[in-house]
């Protein structure tokens, strides 16, 4: 789904309509269908504070059929912002049509709006934190659905040798195995990736983090420093590079630091769907020795099925929701959509 606006202007020229779209911050793009010819594509996306999710299409093209009744026009205006855009894109929509119209005149058509009428944005209910907490968490959950999508099922005759304990051994043969066992790093490194992320994102608009930034005292890599004075790097990168968040006393000492929050303790609490607890503690770092296993000595768990990965990777989901729901509930972040949507009913 998306929110699409088109504006026939009632006099502007292909190089007047390009040039207020560059002036709006738009940039020129590719498209994957490049229609009617002459057209051209725009971009325009914000990444301070995490504005943008998805940015705003803008296309430029020849008007020749008038379907909406919009009135004649030499070149049209075209934009489109995705059902998945934050509200900061569906305002900036509504902006470039307005701003638009009131430059060149003329009629527009918005599909959720109707004629002349622009899309109504419901308030943001996420601070710059959450916005950024939202977007690693859409990343991070939905290459883990896609992986488990995408799973490969077992031989199923190797599978029925497994049934047999005379014969599970033959079972060990199944190449599914293999790769099975290549994915459990890859469930580490979405929940490094996961939780670096996140501790960056806390730390660069924490008050007590940022107090503690201003107090340290350690010298800086010449490298970082480089980066830093080239805008390549930011002082929360560095303090981020501190710590391996693929240890669970490192990723312990960062949040407890400079955040005061115990992540053990969220993962020591976390309950199973039958309501009892699931230390999910001793879990994550099973998974981190089983990728050590299979990364630096080349070991592979041939007795590893599919069920189990399948585990490891609601596992991985299962530590994700328990440092999500504790950033909603105890710091006051609204990260999930079903969080948002609840506070405006």
């Amino acid at each position: 789904m998306s929110v699409e606006a088109t504006l026939h202007p009632r006099q502007a020229t292909k190089k007047e309509l390009t040039s207020f779209l560059k002036s709006l911050g738009y940039l020129p793009t590719k498209h994957l269908w490049d229609w009617p010819k002459g057209t051209v594509h725009f971009h325009w996306f914000n990444s301070t504070d995490y504005l943008s999710y998805d940015g705003v299409e803008a296309t430029v093209y020849p008007c020749s059929e008038d379907p909406l009744d919009l009135g004649p026009c030499d070149w049209a205006l075209h934009t489109r912002t995705r059902a998945s855009g934050s509200r900061a894109d569906k305002v900036f929509q509504n902006e470039t049509i307005r701003r638009a119209r009131a430059l060149f005149g003329g009629n527009f058509y918005n599909d959720w709006g109707g004629r002349n009428r622009y899309s109504h944005e419901r308030s943001e209910p996420r601070d710059a934190a959450s916005r950024g907490l939202f977007q690693a968490y859409e990343v991070v959950t939905q290459h883990l659905k896609a992986t488990m999508f995408a799973l490969p099922e077992e031989n199923q005759t190797m599978a029925k040798l497994s049934e047999d304990a005379s014969l599970a051994t033959l079972a060990r043969a199944d190449p599914a195995r293999v790769l099975y066992n290549a994915l459990v790093p890859f469930a580490i490194a979405s929940l490094e990736g996961f939780l670096s992320r996140v501790f960056f994102i806390l730390i660069r608009y924490s008050d007590r983090a940022q107090a503690l930034l201003r107090t340290q005292e350690k010298k800086i890599d010449f490298q970082d420093g480089l980066a830093i004075a080239e805008g390549r790097k930011t002082l929360e990168d560095v303090v981020t590079g501190w710590y391996s968040f693929q240890n669970v006393s490192s990723i312990q000492k960062a949040f407890s630091e400079w955040l005061g929050i115990d992540f053990r303790k969220i993962l020591r609490e976390v309950k199973n769907r039958k309501g009892k607890a699931k230390n999910l503690d001793e879990t994550f770092a099973a998974m981190i020795a089983f990728r050590h296993r299979v990364i630096h000595n080349l070991e592979l768990d041939l007795d590893l099925r599919r069920s189990d990965l399948q585990n490891t990777m609601a596992d991985a989901s299962r530590i994700i929701d328990a440092l999500v729901t504790y950033l909603e509930i105890h710091h006051g972040k609204v990260i999930r959509d079903e969080t948002a949507n609840a506070l405006e009913t």
